[in-house]
């Protein structure tokens, strides 16, 4: 690990997608999770080569390209990944191998010492794809979160999210000023318009209003970090789109904010009072995190 990066700071796996559209993927079959497996696989487009694996189960594999096992170095040819799903460890540890010499990233159900890569519990709002992890450790948690989160995404929410996608092109002809822009995404979100008329109607709304006022909250962050913040300064976290931090601030408040809302350091010069007015004018909602031992104040700008 870089010496740079602490401990507490390291991710068990790195995040991401991966497009199996039209790719070849290995399934090792046999055991209780091939079926659930070989759905995954084929709902997100893969071309499906099945080893070993049940008759009875591999004649409904439709679309599959169904192989005798045990599995084989020439079945990996051109794979992008692995899922060994037969439940048997002498299995699991000869696809562990072969994976290894092949290079080809490999999934070991419930073998978490053996897997390249793990399948995190989804949520499916297509195209709102939603995917908790806990690292391999308690993947009864990850399906349990999963289902709070289905009562609080409604279904409808893919169907908004694809909207969106037809309008990405028409708001940046329309709308130049990307705060204006997000104010735009904002109330399409919030109102929930699944019409495109009606999103094109709220887009001509907020391209013809005035800008709307940014605001600036300021929250002392006491010492026991992230345990003393109020749900109140929680949800302005949640909505800033720009962070001032101060020293001293516990790093784990950071966490509650959006990954993508910028990080600056205190006002402590005009230049960065004149860019933090600009801001502000242009609607962004600023956050400044104070550690509540830290004296000093900041720039005030009511006071210009």
């Amino acid at each position: 690990m870089p010496p740079f990066l602490q401990q507490a700071d390291a991710l068990p796996h790195l995040p991401l997608f991966l497009t199996v559209r039209g790719r070849a993927c290995v399934l090792v079959g046999g055991g209780d999770a091939t079926a659930p497996k070989f759905e995954l696989l084929r709902r997100a487009g893969a071309a499906v080569r099945l080893v070993g694996a049940d008759p009875t189960f591999a004649e409904t594999a439709a679309g599959a390209e169904v192989l005798p096992g045990p599995l084989k170095a020439e079945h990996l040819a051109g794979a992008c990944l692995v899922i060994d799903a037969s439940g048997d460890d002498r299995t699991n540890e000869r696809s562990a191998a072969l994976a290894r010499a092949a290079g080809v990233p490999l999934n070991v159900v419930d073998r978490p010492a053996l897997c390249d890569f793990i399948l995190p519990a989804i949520l499916d709002r297509s195209p709102v794809v939603v995917a908790v992890s806990t690292g391999g450790a308690a993947p009864a948690l990850a399906g349990l979160i999963r289902q709070e989160l289905e009562a609080l995404i409604p279904p409808g929410l893919g169907r908004l999210a694809a909207l969106s996608g037809t309008l990405r092109d028409e708001i940046r002809r329309r709308i130049a000023d990307p705060a204006r822009r997000l104010a735009f995404w904002r109330r399409l979100y919030r109102d929930g318009a699944t019409d495109r008329a009606l999103a094109l109607d709220l887009m001509d709304q907020v391209a013809a209003a005035r800008p709307s006022v940014g605001s600036l909250t300021r929250i002392a962050v006491g010492p026991g970090g992230e345990q003393d913040l109020t749900l109140r300064q929680v949800a302005a976290l949640r909505r800033a789109d720009l962070l001032l931090v101060e020293d001293g601030v516990d790093p784990a408040v950071l966490d509650h904010a959006r990954r993508d809302a910028p990080r600056r350091g205190p006002v402590r010069t005009p230049a960065e009072a004149a860019a933090l007015r600009d801001d502000l004018g242009r609607g962004l909602q600023v956050v400044q995190l104070v550690a509540a031992s830290v004296l000093q104040s900041t720039v005030m700008l009511a006071a210009e």
